[in-house]
């Protein structure tokens, strides 16, 4: 299949370009133009990569042309929660905006399958006792970039109902490990305690809340689903990909602590919590299993141990 990964350089994106290539598909990887690009490394001469930029129209016709695609895997986004409360306006323009580009670019020459990565934190603030959440649970996006999201779920579904755009809309939770950036829980930590294991900083850790659990996945388990998404969900419809399972911060910073060879001091510093963050998140996973026969596959413990190997190279 002739494949198209938007944010192909990112952390997902790279991820679900070497699954594609490893499993035969022709890929073409759109990147932003000037963006970093090592996360492509060796995959270069195996994937057609393109600059693009998906808030510009005209940057779209020019880097995509007439190419048609069978599948287009649709990840390019401001993807920091955290970022989005200092630029609000950004992470519509890039999230909602550059969907609706994305859908407009392909509306005459329609893919088999748009595949349209959205993200579990558009729920919001959804109480323990209401958990695990289901696609059916009531949205309250609770940041800029949770609702940008939930804005491009509306476009998505829109195109679906008025052009028969054969859209997926999938809800990752929280995914982590190798190549994720800073600015996540998982790579802040590991990425903080492979510079002090190199002696690069001090031997002390300033964390926020650690109290607060997640349902974290490996990338690789996750971008397994995106293709099995394109190959066997519904267009219209919107699936949870998560773990099933809750993490909480605190075991996950132990796990990494426990991979470190020197010690380290934790100290909590308030200033590092953010303004919406949630206590429990776990997601139920049953309609996509029920559908693709998805499980994850990857141990929680060499998600981490893979995670903190790869900070240890870029120290």
């Amino acid at each position: 299949m002739n494949c198209l990964v938007t944010g192909a350089a990112g952390f997902a994106g790279s991820h679900l370009a070497e699954h594609l290539v490893k499993s035969g598909h022709a890929v073409v990887g759109l990147t932003m133009p000037g963006e970093d690009l090592k996360r492509l490394n060796g995959l270069r001469g195996s994937m057609d990569v393109r600059q693009g930029d998906i808030t510009d129209r005209q940057s779209l016709r020019d880097s995509l042309g007439n190419s048609r695609f069978d599948y287009i895997f649709h990840l390019a986004a401001l993807a920091s929660v955290a970022n989005s409360f200092g630029a609000p306006a950004l992470a519509f323009r890039v999230n909602t905006q550059g969907t609706v580009n994305i859908l407009e670019a392909f509306r005459a020459r329609p893919p088999k399958k748009i595949v349209c990565i959205s993200s579990a934190d558009v729920y919001g603030h959804v109480p323990k006792a209401l958990t695990p959440i289901r696609e059916s649970t009531p949205l309250k996006p609770a940041s800029p970039y949770s609702a940008s999201k939930a804005a491009a779920e509306i476009a998505c579904l829109q195109y679906w109902r008025t052009f028969a755009m054969p859209v997926v809309i999938l809800r990752p939770f929280n995914h982590t490990g190798p190549k994720q950036g800073p600015g996540f829980a998982p790579s802040d930590f590991a990425g903080a305690i492979a510079r002090i294991e190199k002696g690069l900083d001090a031997p002390k850790l300033a964390v926020g809340n650690l109290e607060s659990f997640r349902d974290y996945s490996d990338v690789r388990d996750v971008v397994r689903a995106y293709l099995l998404a394109a190959e066997g969900c519904e267009p219209g419809e919107i699936y949870n990909v998560s773990s099933g399972r809750a993490v909480k911060i605190g075991a996950l910073l132990e796990a990494l602590l426990a991979l470190c060879q020197t010690k380290v001091t934790v100290v909590e510093d308030p200033g590092k919590s953010r303004p919406s963050d949630m206590p429990y998140v776990v997601g139920d996973n049953s309609k996509f299993i029920h559908r693709t026969g998805w499980h994850p596959e990857v141990p929680f413990e060499a998600t981490v141990r893979d995670l903190f190997d790869w900070w240890r190279s870029c120290s």
